[in-house]
């Protein structure tokens, strides 16, 4: 096996006396570490300001918005990061990318076996691979503590919500303690034709209602995410993985899986009676399977995290760009009634998954401290809506090519890392 080779002056020279195995050069002064995932290749991962701050001190790690894992160049900080000690996490994912010109599925690649390492579940193996990775090399020298701090965007965001909920434990010497995400998919199946967020109020003026809702600006980027959903899963049933969905974690998806992205699960009305009429005078137990099939399954909530489970929710901050507006018809229904109409938007993604974690927070964690705590909600009210936070940034998201945070959002977003930071101290 090649033992790892350190490039020049390279920030690992005598870490802990370890034998690292990975390769690293230096591009652009960014130290870029290659890592071997098993029989998938390798992943890269961009080391930014790491030689000129403490092992101890708050590392910050980075998804971007897309994959950068072809790329020559080390992928842009966004500005709040740029001074911090920052690991970039290279993954590979195929069907989207910033320009159509480097869209990976229009490249010509090797052979068919190569495509299977750079679709899904390629991206959350390499998230984390890469993430174990930085715990074992880049963690305090020392008998202290070192706190991560994630952030992604797009389809980083994915995979760093997915990353946070499932390796945030408080006790650990080295791990994840926060995490800040913008304008992400948390729910892909609330893109597949099914699935409740699809379905108008019933008003009079549905037909009106309808015509409002697609004639009114939306979101580029989501609406190109949207389109490229068969591109980056392959299958429908990727599109249930929680780690694809971290909404998921928290509830059943109440959907079957369709046999395509564009197509409905259920048996229509009139095919669906006389399909069931011809089976029952043959077989019953075949009526009622094909019945069964008929009706989507009720979605329920699921215990995340476990309750033996040493994980907790973490600290978060969902960012999102404004959402188009609604339509009159439906804001005047909102003013009358509690219910809202959310549709399907980079703000309503937020909004669920903040809403399923705050739940957690509640029904889950605090319940089991109140067995112990006496006065468990002196000390701990507001506690969820603190820990999970949701933003608008302001207009719209990034247009293709164009996925980074506006001044708003680079000031929420460094505002919050640096109270938790102080916080920690």
């Amino acid at each position: 096996m090649r033992r790892w080779v350190p490039a020049r002056s390279s920030i690992f020279t005598g870490l802990r006396g370890q034998k690292l195995r990975c390769f690293s050069t230096v591009v652009n002064n960014v130290e870029r570490v290659s890592v071997r995932n098993g029989s998938s290749g390798t992943i890269t991962i961009d080391l930014h300001n790491i030689a000129k701050v403490s092992s101890s001190d708050p590392l910050l790690v980075y998804l971007p918005p897309y994959s950068t894992a072809f790329t020559a160049k080390p992928a842009q900080l966004p500005v709040f990061m740029q001074r911090q000690p920052t690991a970039v996490i290279n993954y590979r994912w195929a069907g989207f990318t910033a320009f159509e010109a480097e869209d990976l599925l229009t490249q010509s690649r090797a052979d068919e076996e190569e495509d299977t390492h750079l679709s899904w579940p390629a991206p959350i193996h390499d998230a984390a691979k890469a993430y174990d990775w930085i715990v074992e090399n880049l963690g305090p020298s020392t008998y202290t503590r070192r706190d991560i701090y994630l952030y992604g965007s797009y389809l980083g965001a994915s995979l760093a919500t997915s990353l946070a909920l499932t390796e945030t434990h408080p006790h650990a010497r080295t791990g994840v303690r926060g995490c800040v995400a913008y304008n992400g998919i948390y729910n892909w199946t609330m893109f597949l034709p099914d699935h409740p967020a699809h379905r108008l109020p019933r008003l009079r003026s549905a037909l009106r209602v309808l015509e409002e809702i697609l004639s009114r600006p939306d979101d580029p980027a989501f609406r190109e995410l949207r389109r490229r959903a068969e591109a980056l899963f392959r299958r429908p049933d990727n599109l249930f993985d929680p780690f694809a969905s971290p909404c998921l974690f928290f509830h059943t998806p109440g959907l079957l899986v369709p046999p395509s992205f564009d197509a409905s699960a259920f048996i229509p009305p009139t095919t669906s009676l006389a399909g069931l009429s011809m089976l029952a005078a043959e077989d019953e137990a075949h009526a009622a399977e094909a019945l069964a099939v008929a009706k989507p399954p009720r979605k329920s909530a699921l215990v995340f995290p476990p309750r033996k489970s040493t994980l907790k929710i973490p600290e978060t901050l969902l960012l999102h760009s404004t959402p188009p507006p609604l339509p009159p018809s439906l804001l005047r229904r909102r003013q009358r009634r509690k219910k809202e109409y959310l549709g399907n938007s980079f703000a309503a993604q937020a909004e669920e998954l903040a809403a399923l974690m705050r739940r957690s927070v509640d029904k889950v964690e605090l319940k089991e401290r109140a067995k112990w705590d006496d006065d468990p909600e002196g000390n701990w009210h507001g506690e969820a809506a603190r820990r999970i936070q949701v933003a608008d940034t302001g207009g719209l998201g990034g247009s293709t090519g164009d996925f980074g945070l506006d001044g708003g959002g680079e000031e929420v977003a460094a505002a919050w890392l640096e109270d938790r930071i102080a916080h920690a101290r």
